[in-house]
């Protein structure tokens, strides 16, 4: 049973009912239906097991609830359902996160050690939920090229640097790159050895550190333990990729921003989509009386890039559309569109944008174009909601380019 296909979200949510119903009824006098207490168990056991399942802070929690082991899961830390994290979980129940892989990217290694040399390259790494800390030495998914048979080194820890060349040698290099994980580094490296020489250099958003080191022999490794801290996902892209389950809702961290959380569906696709407010006239868009025919959508999600800072309005994945236009092969209208063509001054297009309920505001600036055409647009709720009308012979009020800007405050 895999605990966050969505598909099994009804089962588990009408085993928590039978849970609460059960205490209810339990309080209030008996079942109007008996009951084993075999069955009883069962509900309960199923219940825990999902409920664990459901907040679960490390695959060692899963593995303990009964839940199988050799797949991805989405765990959360601390329990904390605003700081999911997608991982793989072992047979053994350890928690490793997947790494980017590619030339020059996590991999250590200890050079030219009475002429022999190993260099390691990482697919995972194993998180230790609790510590926060990476494991530099479980090299279950790594990849060891050559040995260093005299110290019985078959492995560069991950984010080791050295080598044993000659003074002020910093031949050797490494990479720690957690681009696209909900983590940062907190570590700090060090260079030690005779006549040792080497550095560290951290990115700016802390989830890539480059490091060089040697000597006559010298190293650059971290100082201590491997430390991460979560700075949470920014897209959807990096969830999916992660091995997170698609398909469901997650918190996601606007430029990884722990200030600016913000909830996104997750489509397997790897797109990140705003949930909108389906109240009776938000949300919709129109294109009236061309040769008699309409086409009215609404929408009840739109997909935002989040490194542009924009809406795309043509993705209609999760729109509805009551009509069709099959002259012009319209068979939707654009997120923000109102027009028609009904005639000189029409403008009986009407379109509505409603971002409330989220925390992105509309930068957005629309036009009214066409041949004898009318119409604008308000905004309103700071920003967050746009009213639109369009028409004319035929005219449209529209969204200015490909995409809708907008912002988070």
């Amino acid at each position: 049973m895999t605990t966050f296909n969505p598909d099994n979200s009804k089962r588990r949510y009408l085993s928590m009912s039978l849970l609460a119903g059960g205490l209810l009824l339990g309080a209030c006098g008996p079942a109007s239906v008996a009951q084993t207490q075999q069955q009883e168990d069962e509900v309960v056991d199923e219940v825990g097991i999902q409920a664990m399942a459901m907040t679960a802070n490390s695959c060692a929690n899963l593995m303990a609830a009964g839940q199988p082991m050799g797949r991805y899961y989405t765990l959360y830390v601390g329990g904390d359902l605003r700081k999911p994290f997608a991982a793989w979980c072992d047979t053994d129940g350890d928690t490793w996160l997947n790494l980017q892989t590619g030339p020059g990217r996590n991999f250590s290694q200890y050079l030219s050690v009475e002429g022999t040399s190993v260099t390691t390259t990482w697919s995972r790494v194993r998180l230790d939920p609790v510590a926060m800390t990476l494991d530099m030495n479980d090299i279950q998914f790594a990849t060891n090229t050559g040995g260093i048979p005299s110290w019985n080194k078959y492995y560069a820890a991950y984010g080791e640097a050295g080598d044993c060349d000659t003074l002020s040698s910093s031949m050797g290099k490494s990479n720690v790159d957690l681009s696209g994980l909900p983590f940062a580094v907190t570590a700090t490296w060090a260079t030690t050895g005779y006549q040792a020489t080497g550095g560290s250099t951290i990115s700016a958003n802390g989830q890539v550190v480059n490091a060089t080191g040697g000597g006559r022999c010298g190293v650059t490794a971290v100082s201590g333990a491997l430390t991460v801290r979560y700075t949470g996902y920014s897209a959807c892209l990096d969830v999916i990729k992660g091995g997170g389950t698609p398909n469901q809702d997650y918190t996601l961290y606007f430029g990884l921003n722990p200030a600016k959380p913000f909830t996104a569906y997750c489509h397997g696709s790897g797109g990140t989509y705003l949930t909108l407010s389906n109240a009776a006239g938000s949300n919709f868009s129109q294109y009236l009386k061309v040769e008699g025919a309409s086409v009215t959508t609404t929408w009840s999600k739109v997909r935002l890039d989040t490194v542009a800072e924009k809406v795309d309005i043509y993705d209609a994945r999760f729109a509805t559309s009551v009509g069709a236009i099959p002259a012009w092969n319209k068979y939707y209208a654009s997120f923000g569109e109102a027009g028609d063509c009904v005639g000189w001054g029409s403008s009986t297009g009407r379109a509505n944008v409603d971002l409330r309920g989220t925390p992105f505001a509309v930068t957005a600036t629309w036009a009214t174009t066409g041949y004898e055409a009318k119409g604008g647009y308000t905004r309103s709720s700071n920003d967050q909601v746009v009213n639109v009308t369009g028409g004319g012979s035929c005219g449209v009020t529209a969204v200015v380019g490909d995409m809708m800007a907008v912002r988070y405050p």
